[in-house]
């Protein structure tokens, strides 16, 4: 899926860019316009899929909010040191929302008040003007006499305040609202909401991929049963799943820690890899994309066997990483624009992006065989201190794990709908 969303800088005094406001842009418009779920958009786009860091480049991140996300929790878990609660002109200021404001400025979150209007002078005094940090001012809406008027009275009585001008679009713009004292300036004189595009990992693969982690273990047998039971797309998928012909049960289940109990840790383990994979083929813009999921899985049996052989390395983590060794093939997108949304520990991402480590020679060994490329399949076994008949050994044992599972890689049915 693709994933979008603008920013437009804001600049200092001297042009510098000091922050980026963020603004909701979708592949398709929106029948009608929902202030809320733009936010929630923008926020999930920043956090999950481009990265905040990638979004930022170290500069503050000014985002909209509405009324209702104000008194939201969905604040609580933003950084107050990356992001400026940015109040919207439709957002009705009462004893309530004064309140809701004096909490998130308590937090350490810079508020900003969006396309400032004279009635909140005639209406409020410090209890409002005391907790705002910068006011936006849209320089095409309010003619220049009364920006002066403003600026001056707010300066007089809010020496903390800062002043941003909105939608400068000119050079006459820009140097009427330098001599008139703004702080900050944003508008198409100094750029354009700039566009940034990225791929998203499909939704339910980020869970999928914690559960395979808890199941290589009996301690999580609680938080799989309660995660898969929370998520009514992967409980019916382990349901259909349970009861299909290929199976063999006579009675319908109907219950999903039923369904876990019959299947057992280590064949739902197998059948939530599928269930990776098929997400990421549905992802996938290639029709070629089955060979691909064969190699991942082919390569997630090889690397858990060989890691059990080394008694050095991880097992389960060896299997993650052979899962995910084809993610950015299937998805056509380089590694390092989805790596932030997986779930996996930073070594295991590094070793994905290239870097030097045991497990990196594990998945290189892995794909290897799976290529036919057997010098080389040999020589990284020697390094794991694997004898060459005992490498072979273990590539047999996971072609014939592969063969049983080949046929519902084959078969989109028998991968669970």
């Amino acid at each position: 899926m693709e994933i979008l969303l603008a920013r437009q800088p804001i600049v200092d005094r001297y042009g510098s860019i000091d922050a980026f406001e963020l603004l909701y842009r979708s592949v398709e418009a929106p029948a009608v316009f929902d202030g809320d779920l733009a936010t929630m958009d923008v926020l999930t786009n920043t956090l999950i899929h481009l990265g905040v860091d990638r979004v930022a480049e170290g500069k503050r991140l000014f985002i909209n909010f509405t009324g209702d996300l104000l008194q939201s929790e969905l604040i609580d878990h933003l950084d107050p040191t990356r992001f400026v609660i940015e109040v919207l002109e439709t957002v009705q200021i009462d004893n309530v929302m004064l309140l809701t404001l004096k909490k998130w400025k308590e937090a350490g979150f810079m508020l900003a008040l969006d396309d400032f209007v004279t009635d909140l002078l005639r209406h409020h005094g410090a209890e409002l003007f005391d907790l705002i940090d910068l006011i936006k001012i849209d320089i095409e809406a309010i003619n220049p006499r009364e920006q002066s008027a403003i600026l001056h009275i707010l300066k007089r009585n809010y020496p903390h305040m800062r002043f941003l001008a909105e939608r400068v679009e000119t050079h006459e713009d820009h140097t009427r609202s330098l001599e008139m004292g703004y702080d900050w300036f944003q508008g198409y004189f100094y750029a354009k909401p700039m566009l940034m595009k990225g791929k998203a990992v499909p939704p339910q693969v980020p869970v999928l991929l914690k559960m395979l982690k808890w199941l290589d273990t009996d301690d999580h047998y609680d938080e799989v049963v309660d995660e898969i039971e929370g998520n009514p797309y992967i409980s019916v998928q382990v349901l259909q799943l349970i009861n299909s012909p290929g199976i063999g049960l006579r009675n319908t289940v109907s219950s999903v820690r039923q369904a876990i109990s019959l299947l057992g840790f280590s064949q739902l383990k197998s059948w939530i890899s599928l269930i990776v994979l098929r997400e990421m083929k549905l992802a996938s813009p290639y029709k070629w994309s089955d060979e691909l999921l064969r190699s991942s899985l082919h390569c997630a049996k090889l690397c858990e066997l060989f890691a059990n052989e080394t008694k050095t390395l991880k097992a389960e983590s060896a299997y993650m990483i052979g899962l995910l060794s084809h993610i950015d093939a299937l998805l056509s997108v380089d590694i390092d624009e989805i790596i932030d949304q997986l779930p996996i520990e930073p070594t295991l991402k590094t070793v994905l992006q290239g870097d030097d480590h045991p497990f990196r020679d594990c998945l290189l060994l892995a794909i290897s065989a799976d290529r036919g490329e057997f010098e080389h399949f040999e020589l990284l076994s020697n390094r794991f201190g694997i004898s060459k008949q005992r490498a072979y050994e273990l590539l047999k044992e996971s072609q014939v794990w592969l063969a049983q599972k080949e046929l519902h890689l084959q078969d989109e049915t028998d991968l669970i709908v």
